[in-house]
């Protein structure tokens, strides 16, 4: 079943809801992430409420379940690029198009901003739902970094992927 979530940029009153879920993203399900929950790596939102640095969120019945942030680059001979990163729906609305909604939100905000020419992202190899998602609205794989992650006795590959918003 397709749902219509909400979705919003999220503001400073979202962050514990934000935290939670990204809490949950990484505690349950750490083998679709680079980064681990015992990292020092900040849990609140990380973006700056910017026309080229925001976080969405999807909702639904006025819970969040889902985000997704993108940040331009901020050298100067980088501003042309931004990165997509911090991706997750959550289990009980997976499959329902919350994610392909925000994606299509995030597309649909950086059309506007000036000289951004592409969004780029990782994503572990073995995350083939991810993949497909990002493929269907038009990213395409441009490295692979073989074993780039270490889970327990395991490695992971991390593929880089594309898209060009402008030529």
């Amino acid at each position: 079943m397709i749902c219509t979530p909400l979705i919003r940029e999220l503001r400073q009153d979202d962050d514990a809801a934000y935290r939670s879920l990204w809490r949950e993203a990484l505690q349950q399900h750490a083998q679709y992430f680079r980064i681990a929950a015992g990292d020092d790596v900040p849990a609140g939102i990380p973006t700056r409420g910017a026309e080229d640095s925001f976080t969405l969120g999807a909702f639904e019945k006025n819970a969040l379940v889902g985000i997704v942030s993108l940040e331009r680059d901020r050298g100067v001979k980088l501003r042309h690029k931004a990165l997509l990163f911090r991706m997750f729906v959550a289990p009980e609305v997976a499959g329902r198009g919350v994610g392909k909604s925000l994606l299509q939100e995030l597309l649909s905000r950086t059309q506007g901003i000036d000289d951004l020419r592409y969004i780029h992202l990782t994503v572990l190899e073995r995350n083939q739902r991810a993949r497909a998602l990002y493929r269907s609205l038009g990213f395409v794989d441009f490295a692979l970094e073989p074993e780039a992650v270490r889970m327990d006795a395991d490695y992971v590959g991390e593929v880089q992927m594309m898209r060009f918003l402008r030529r």
